[in-house]
């Protein structure tokens, strides 16, 4: 993967996979990730901890590619889809942390 600065400074690799026909991009933040896929096209990576941006993959990116993409549509959308997504709450982890307790001394 190849090392760029972002306009904000913030450190990312992209590589594309020609044998899958997937482009991936990732910002360097070294945070476990989870996918959340966007639309048929677009899956964001988000961190595991923070639920931030990690990264994006574009699939059949041979087929999709284009010369311009509307950038306030896309993150138009990315907003929708995370506001959608049921982040995990204390009390649930507190919940599996008790009730693995639980299991182990019985």
């Amino acid at each position: 993967m190849a090392n760029r600065m972002g306009n904000m400074d913030i450190p990312f690799s992209e590589v594309y996979n020609e044998e899958d026909d997937v482009y991936y991009v990732t910002f360097n933040t070294s945070e476990p990730s989870y996918c959340q896929e966007i639309d048929d096209i677009l899956i964001m990576e988000l961190g595991l901890f923070t639920h931030l941006p990690t990264g994006f993959r574009i699939l059949n990116f041979s087929k999709n590619r284009v010369k311009m993409v509307k950038f306030s549509v896309l993150l138009k959308k990315i907003k929708e889809t995370l506001q959608d997504v049921d982040l995990p709450r204390l009390k649930d982890r507190e919940t599996q942390v008790k009730e693995a307790l639980e299991e182990v001394f019985a």
